[in-house]
């Protein structure tokens, strides 16, 4: 077609004299056609007919495209080059596609000159060589010679018939019909790609890699002598099954090479000692779920580079291997872990399962991608959102007590409740309330935003989740959660994880800002971690921000950490779901994490993470956490933002001037020259807190009362109401007599509330002291219950209840 496109152009350009000397020339054609013999005529006519004949049948006869283009087998390389799985192609063969550029010269050269020396020059079909086969068939009666180019075995390939006339006849039109459709170079690659070399074994690639470990490009020439020869008769001369003749085959083609001085002397004679291989080479088995996701995600391909390390990857496979074999004995059947390399943001070692091959166990689930429950894991990044948005600091106190929220009443995992703690204890401890409390205050969605943001494929739309998400109400995979903590490794910026050498880099997506990323790590590297089995020798571990977790009903142990150079995820359960008994993240998984950990920091020197222009340290409130007071000791060290930490004084560290006579309390600012006053500093600690301290027995200091005079007048802080709650709508359930059915009226107050009075629709119903419970028993409607202190304070909420 582009011939034919030059040729009109070129045509458009004739004009004037050159015009008028075609029309010449046509006309002195015309004559002399009009004097030729008749017969002559009609032989030219039917030749030229023929011609145009076996033309339209070179190109509208169709070519078998699926045999020259048959389906790939897929190598699965890591970076180095190193093989780690090989996969056969669709239909059951070794075949591995490859580009003429991929094949050693010298196979190239050896493969010509040996089967067809004059393949640059014919059109497909040598009339010498079949003049040549002609008479020695003749002469034996049967076809015992071909004299077949090239490009004839290619037709033969493509479309394998029994060696009779007819057939031959059709082999040399599909020999000329693949000349007028491929060059030379593409008809070598597809002999190249479809030639057999024994058993399922077809395509150099694939001959290369099974009989000699290597790619055809790097090919000696007793090895390519081999392969040239090998494809004349596969079966006969397959050098696992018959060695000795194949060496005699590889020997004649050497010798006639250096008859006709293709190769020197010292060559032959090295070629000739090289040894014929007498069985296939097995093929590595190595990262076999990473490898199966890769063909998956990438089919079609011949070879995949990808990033993964073959060295770490043994390593954590054998090592999982190791402590698997030893937790079955407790009922613990599986693991998994990845690597991600936090500078280039590659994976570089991923292990699905203890056991690939283990079909009890399900070995062949992919364990780092599989949705799991997280556990604590993502109590972290609840906390990272409340210091990016200010709400507090590490020292910055936050509550742990019981609390409702529309019914859910979160529980930390030991059953037990600290009061006041800080951010950085509740992290370090993974105290599930204030986590659930600081998801609340950020507004339930936030947690769900940020996996969305980051990547997480797992997730179902928000509405599923709510506050129990903190403590590992959803489901993650191991890879995406990993990568999550890298991004705390890399400043608070989320890289997509790169799985191929030729993946084109994303941009970043930044989650945090780096004076956050790096507090929250400064936190997670806290060394006598509480969650630490007490048998651990603390001194030797490496030097890791690490989180772990445990999902509900022991079914999940997680193990997360990262320095500046590596971010590894463990993961440990079974695959069924069951739960055991002792199966926890700081248990089973982290001595993984360190183990591996270990083995990464024993080939590098890892220098620790710089602390962001934002990250300042300052003196607060050793009780508080906040900005300290005149009156606050002892203090504490706390990191802050520059940009967005809150800088409230010590609302705990409380004064109050006191009537030194009566005792009263008097008002903020009173001054009375008859009155002899002092000054007191009480804790004035958050309403539920001083209601759970004083209900399980640790006495709050209460403020003495307000002088009488001013008790009506002084506005203060109303109770909080615990329960009933608002958002809740109470059922009666049938068959259940109603005085099991009560529900629980209770209110935290001020250490200066002596007392707390209920009314329901305006009527009275009883009176308790705060942190007390007071009972009612249910009716159906909506009521309004009001619950005011003794110094005329008030909270209302609505009450309701269905049958």
């Amino acid at each position: 077609m582009e011939l034919a496109r030059q040729i009109q152009k070129r045509c458009v350009k004739v004009t004037g004299p050159v015009c008028g000397h075609l029309k010449a020339f046509l006309r002195k054609l015309h004559t002399r056609w009009m004097r030729m013999n008749p017969r002559l005529q009609k032989g030219i006519g039917i030749s030229v007919l023929g011609l145009i004949l076996f033309e339209l049948a070179v190109f509208l006869v169709p070519l078998p495209w699926a045999a020259l283009q048959p389906p790939t087998s897929t190598l699965v390389f890591d970076r180095e080059g190193r093989v780690l799985r090989a996969f056969t192609s669709a239909d059951g063969r070794w075949r591995i596609r490859t580009d003429l550029d991929q094949v050693s010269p010298l196979l190239q050269k050896y493969l010509i000159f040996y089967e067809d020396r004059w393949f640059y020059y014919h059109p497909g079909v040598n009339p010498v060589a079949l003049i040549r086969a002609f008479g020695q068939n003749l002469r034996s009666g049967r076809i015992i010679s071909g004299g077949s180019t090239l490009t004839m075995q290619i037709a033969r390939m493509m479309e394998p018939k029994a060696r009779t006339w007819r057939n031959k006849l059709i082999e040399l039109f599909r020999a000329l019909q693949l000349e007028h459709r491929f060059s030379k170079e593409e008809l070598l690659t597809i002999y190249f790609n479809i030639a057999p070399y024994g058993g399922n074994i077809e395509g150099v690639a694939a001959a290369a890699w099974l009989y000699f470990g290597k790619e055809p490009a790097h090919l000696s020439p007793g090895e390519a002598a081999l392969l040239t020869v090998l494809p004349n008769s596969p079966t006969q001369l397959r050098p696992d099954l018959a060695p000795d003749r194949a060496r005699q085959a590889r020997d004649k083609v050497l010798k006639r090479l250096y008859d006709h001085g293709m190769i020197a002397e010292a060559e032959y004679r090295e070629a000739l000692v090289e040894e014929i291989p007498t069985a296939r080479r097995e093929w590595p088995f190595r990262a076999p779920h990473f490898s199966q996701e890769m063909v998956t995600r990438y089919p079609g391909e011949a070879r995949i580079y990808t990033t993964i390390d073959r060295d770490l990857q043994v390593f954590l496979e054998e090592l999982l291997a190791l402590e698997v074999a030893k937790l079955k004995a407790e009922g613990i059947t599986n693991a998994a872990a990845v690597v991600i390399d936090n500078r280039t943001h590659q994976l570089v070692a991923a292990v699905g399962s203890g056991e690939f091959f283990n079909e009890q166990d399900q070995g062949q689930v992919n364990g780092y991608l599989a949705p799991r429950s997280p556990g604590s894991t993502l109590k972290p990044f609840v906390y990272a959102l409340a210091f990016e948005k200010g709400l507090l600091t590490p020292a910055h106190y936050v509550e742990d007590v019981p609390v409702i929220y529309s019914g859910y009443s979160p529980e930390n995992y030991d059953s037990t409740y600290s009061g006041l703690v800080s951010a950085q204890e509740a992290l370090q401890r993974s105290l599930n309330v204030p986590a659930v409390n600081l998801l609340a205050a950020l507004g339930g969605e936030s947690l769900y935003e940020l996996l969305k943001k980051a990547g997480f494929t797992t997730l179902t739309p928000v509405n599923h989740y709510g506050l129990p998400m903190v403590l590992g109400g959803c489901e993650v995979n191991l890879l995406e959660l990993a990568n999550l903590y890298a991004a705390l490794a890399n400043g608070g910026k989320i890289y997509p994880v790169q799985t191929r050498l030729d993946q084109r880099t994303s941009p970043p997506l930044p989650l945090f800002s780096p004076g956050v990323a790096y507090i929250i790590t400064e936190i997670l590297t806290e060394v006598h971690r509480p969650d630490l089995p007490t048998c651990w020798e603390f001194t030797t571990l490496p030097k890791v921000a690490w989180k772990t977790g445990t999902s509900y009903g022991h079914k999940d142990a997680w193990s997360i950490g990262y320095n500046p150079r590596y971010t590894v995820g463990v993961w440990v359960g079974n695959f069924s779901g069951v739960g055991r008994a002792g199966l926890n993240g700081a248990e089973k998984a982290a001595p993984l994490l360190f183990t591996i950990f270990t083995h990464l920091n024993s080939n590098t020197t890892v220098s620790w993470f710089t602390p962001p222009a934002t990250v300042k340290k300052r003196a607060v409130c050793a009780v508080s956490g906040q900005t300290p007071g005149p009156f606050c000791s002892p203090l504490r060290t706390d990191y802050y933002l520059t940009d967005c930490s809150p800088d409230v004084e010590c609302t705990i560290h409380q004064t109050y001037l006191l009537d030194t006579a009566t005792g009263y309390r008097l008002p903020p600012h009173y001054y009375s020259a008859a009155r002899e006053t002092e000054e007191r500093v009480y804790l004035q600690y958050p309403p539920r807190v001083a209601a759970w301290l004083e209900s399980n027995g640790q006495p709050v200091e209460k403020l003495p009362p307000l002088l009488p005079e001013w008790q009506k007048i002084l506005p203060g802080g109303a109770p909080v109401v615990r329960s009933p709650s608002p958002d809740y709508v109470y059922h009666i359930r049938r068959g259940i007599p109603l005085e099991f059915q009560k529900i629980c009226f209770e209110a935290a107050a001020g250490n200066d509330v002596q007392r707390l009075y209920w009314f329901v629709d305006g009527k009275f119903y009883g009176h308790t002291k705060p942190g007390e419970r007071l009972f009612y028993v249910p009716k159906p409607g909506r009521f309004r219950v009001i619950c005011q202190d003794d110094r005329g304070r008030s909270t209302e909420v609505f009450l309701e209840i269905s049958n």
